[in-house]
């Protein structure tokens, strides 16, 4: 928990992730509200990650589609 108190301000995708779910296997079945919460935590790192990934490649293909100097 600790270690998540460090990154948490401004964590880096994979390891807050893996921190989430680390403290989540930790917790197990003494604490089941805290488990889900820390796991929801990790996925939806990883959802936001994979959105970002994504609208970065059409925004890359859709710059690439356009004519030099025209609008969309």
């Amino acid at each position: 928990s600790a270690a998540l108190a460090w990154v948490g301000h401004f964590p880096p995708g994979s390891l807050y992730g893996h921190l989430c779910q680390l403290l989540a296997m930790a917790l197990g079945d003494r604490d089941p509200l805290a488990t889900a919460g820390l796991l929801a935590e990790s996925l939806s790192v990883t959802m936001r990650h994979q959105l970002l990934a994504i609208v970065h490649t059409r925004a890359r293909c859709v710059t690439e589609v356009a004519p030099p100097g025209g609008t969309i």
